[in-house]
């Protein structure tokens, strides 16, 4: 009777060695997959941002249109998390009708960029041309046409366009951008090789 109880004991659950076995091949599947999930979602990421960037910039130029008033985008890489701001401006410059610059502290329509989703200092946007004495990280300029005047206070450069580039700040890939083609404001999204 009593050998009958042992072998009932003994052959109910695990050893210690099957679950150290079991715990070790977890993890040996978790460190495979952990940089594919981290690539995927700094990917969904970049994409979500890029998509932003581009309806805002779309948005502010048809803005220009229908009102008849120049419309600037900025960007503020300078804040806890990148953001950016449609706002009206007089002329060909960063100005108010008073002819004074307009600065960070003005605009009072600032969205965050990725729309909060993404946590403080993973994404940074850049610019090319470089920022010339401005007080933002970028600007791009629509007149009431539509068409790009200026783009960090420097006029574009057809011959490269312009690039509003969007990455991780821990790495130089993967990237995202919006390429500005021509003075008309032609625009176009692209990735990776594209954004250098």
């Amino acid at each position: 009777m009593k050998r009958q109880r042992l072998s009932r004991r003994s052959t109910a659950g695990f050893t210690l060695l099957e679950t150290l076995v079991v715990i070790i091949m977890i993890g040996v599947m978790f460190a495979i997959a952990a940089p594919s999930w981290v690539t995927f979602t700094n990917n969904q990421r970049l994409n979500t941002v890029r998509s932003q960037i581009f309806e805002t910039l779309r948005a502010a130029q048809a803005d220009a249109k229908r009102t008849k008033i120049n419309r600037a985008v900025v960007f503020d890489n300078n804040s806890n998390r990148p953001r950016m701001a449609t706002i009206p401006v007089s002329g060909d410059s960063m100005t108010k009708d008073s002819g004074a610059l307009i600065t960070k502290t003005e605009v009072q329509n600032w969205q965050t960029v990725g729309n909060g989703e993404i946590a403080p200092g993973t994404i940074k946007v850049n610019a090319v041309p470089v920022p010339v004495s401005q007080n933002f990280d970028a600007s791009v300029l629509f007149d009431t046409y539509g068409n790009v005047i200026k783009i960090n206070n420097v006029a574009l450069p057809t011959e490269t366009g312009y690039k509003i580039t969007v990455g991780v700040v821990s790495s130089v890939n993967p990237r995202r951008c919006i390429m500005i083609k021509t003075l008309l404001g032609a625009m176009q999204e692209g990735a990776n090789e594209e954004c250098q």
